[in-house]
């Protein structure tokens, strides 16, 4: 507790003051917590794909006493981090880890990039993973007592309630109580017998969790039933079958497996410091190879591998201008194919070292990470912000597999997790700075006498200060698609751009401070000149 409390604690002197801003599509989820106190009543916009109800009762509660501004409602997600981080902390020795590897291993999630970003931010990422988390804990001590299974189910219910994919929660625990109670053939013999009053213990309650979901997602389907983001998204079922498999093996199953390589890198490079160095070698070297042929097969987004959701890198900020994903620079793409391919090796070797090591705890967790994997393939979640549930699998993999026990070995695991924690709080300083400027930009066109609705200042901040709801029951594309945002295809008078744009002026260039303050880029407000006489008039 008082380790991820003083890591966050720094990060937030690191990163004061907050920019008073939303990252990505916290907006939409902010302005859903206002509309709320504001009304009473629950209702997201149209680009939602995600109803997260119990985010929004969360951030009531928080914004009735701390306000519900966009600075206030990141830092409510502060204690959340902390807390996921502590939970994991519990349930890595709950699997059987030592007490430093259970530390490292909590450490790769706080001092993931992906996590350490979202944390100062709004977004449905880091509280789902805390109760999904907390979901495992307490599903690791329902064997000392029985109440916490309820408890175990209740908490999936909560994170469902945020994502609907906390449904891997209960089939890593029903998954793992099978498993428990009959083995597998050939591999792992059943645990003692147990009662059937033992048995119904383990599985009603997430019956009755699995209820309670369906009812709920019926219950507010109506909420989101409207969203037109949502209903284009059911026809990517239609074309599943129409993907060349290179796409699925490339995006789906390399890409995960680099990326947790790579933000796994701290443990999983441990493993080329045991006698198995050699086969690690064969496997990372296999891995490449595999990564480059499958990438040239077929190069589509996503990158190879996939790293978008990081404060440092400037995808982050939608803005025109700048991709809308990940590109990568020069040669860094393969600095980090080696890196995540070494990393992915690693945890090749470690799970099949800790295989023989997994208890219930851990088995749910893993179950519940192969059930998440398997249905990224449909959903088509080819990014890191959705390999994010993933992580904690392949850290407990790593906190459970033997590693030497030597001090060099720990300083050297404490050393790596120093380096990527500073590389994440360094590109969350950069993000915070980032669009700090471009509220001040804003801030002052508007002070100029500039109508905001004739200002693009990106997709986070136009969704923040422009979105409007339509009529409830007609959110229509059509309808939303006359809001000035950065899905909208005409310019506007004045425009944020990441790089010049051809027939406009540049009027000024604004800093974007590198990590800590270190190197910079650069915006560019552009403004549009129209003909003398010609009307000007924005829409309202």
């Amino acid at each position: 507790m008082a380790a991820a409390t003083g890591w966050y604690a720094f990060a937030l002197a690191v990163m004061y003051p907050i920019a008073n801003a939303p990252v990505v599509d916290s907006w939409l989820y902010g302005s859903a917590v206002r509309r709320f106190l504001r009304t009473g009543e629950i209702r997201f916009a149209g680009y939602a794909q995600a109803a997260p109800i119990a985010q929004v009762l969360y951030g009531a509660v928080w914004g009735r006493v701390c306000g519900a501004g966009s600075a206030s409602l990141t830092v409510s997600m502060l204690p959340i981090a902390v807390l996921c981080a502590v939970f994991f902390d519990a349930l890595v020795r709950r699997c059987g880890a030592s007490r430093w590897q259970a530390l490292a291993a909590a450490g790769l999630i706080v001092c993931n990039p992906c996590f350490l970003f979202l944390s100062f931010s709004f977004m449905t990422e880091v509280p789902f993973l805390m109760l999904v988390v907390g979901a495992y804990l307490a599903f690791a001590k329902a064997g000392d007592r029985g109440g916490w299974g309820w408890i175990a189910a209740a908490l999936c219910v909560a994170g469902f309630m945020i994502r609907p994919f906390a449904v891997m929660a209960i089939a890593g625990c029903v998954g793992a109580a099978v498993i428990d109670a009959v083995g597998i053939a050939g591999v792992r013999k059943p645990s003692a017998r147990r009662s059937w009053r033992q048995l119904s213990s383990d599985f009603v309650p997430f019956v009755v969790a699995l209820i309670a979901c369906a009812i709920e997602w019926r219950t507010f389907q109506s909420v989101v039933a409207n969203s037109w983001q949502l209903q284009a998204a059911e026809g990517h079922f239609s074309e599943v079958f129409e993907v060349p498999i290179a796409y699925y093996l490339r995006a789906g199953l390399l890409g995960p497996l680099l990326y947790l390589g790579t933000v796994l890198a701290p443990l999983a490079l441990i493993q080329f410091a045991t006698p198995k160095w050699k086969r690690a070698v064969v496997i990372a070297t296999a891995i490449i190879a595999s990564a480059l042929f499958l990438m040239r097969l077929d190069n589509r987004m996503p990158e190879t591998p996939e790293y978008s959701c990081f404060g440092g890198w400037r995808n982050v900020l939608i803005l025109r201008g700048l991709p809308n994903r990940f590109l990568w620079e020069s040669g860094w793409q393969y600095v980090f194919l080696v890196i995540g391919s070494f990393g992915a090796a690693g945890l090749v070797l470690a799970g099949a070292d800790a295989a023989i090591r997994l208890n219930r705890a851990a088995l749910a967790v893993v179950v519940g990470a192969l059930v998440y994997w398997a249905a990224m393939f449909p959903l088509w979640f080819f990014n890191d912000r959705y390999y994010l549930p993933l992580v904690p699998a392949g850290a407990i993999l790593l906190g459970i597999a033997p590693l030497p026990r030597t001090r060099f070995v720990r300083s050297l695991a404490a050393s790596m997790l120093l380096i990527m924690g500073l590389m994440s709080l360094g590109g969350t300083y950069s993000y915070q700075r980032g669009i700090g400027a471009l509220v001040q930009t804003r801030d002052e066109l508007e002070r100029e006498g500039v109508p905001r609705a004739s200002i693009d200042a990106g997709y986070s901040l136009n969704g923040n200060d422009l979105y409007r709801y339509p009529v409830h029951g007609i959110d229509t594309m059509e309808l939303e698609a006359g809001i000035p945002m950065i899905t909208s295809p005409q310019l506007d008078d004045y425009t944020i751009s990441g790089t010049p744009i051809p027939g406009l002026t540049v009027m000024r260039q604004i800093e974007w401070p590198g990590p800590f303050g270190v190197g910079h880029r650069y915006f560019y407000l552009l403004k549009q000149e129209h003909p003398a006489g010609a009307n000007s008039a924005k829409k309202p």
